[in-house]
């Protein structure tokens, strides 16, 4: 089985929740499957942020992360 080339900022789940006052956005992962992150999360003793993807460049709102990450739950289906 082939994994899917998925591309966060292509993505209707990939969103910026960095604050205006803030020069760089943080984008996030907001799929329903919330579960699904939070288990992938704990099962591979993953301790960062559930959820978070990447920071954006200063001034600009574009997502800097290539390729999905590994816990991505659109390669799940």
């Amino acid at each position: 089985m082939q994994k899917r080339n998925i591309k966060c900022s292509e993505c209707e789940f990939c969103k910026d929740r960095g604050r205006p006052e803030n020069s760089r956005p943080s984008f996030w992962c907001e799929h329903p499957d919330t579960k699904y992150i939070a288990d992938y999360f704990s099962h591979h003793r993953i301790q960062k942020m559930e959820g978070f993807l990447c920071f954006g460049k200063p001034w600009s709102h574009e997502v800097t992360i290539k390729t999905s990450p590994a816990w991505c739950p659109k390669k799940a289906d």
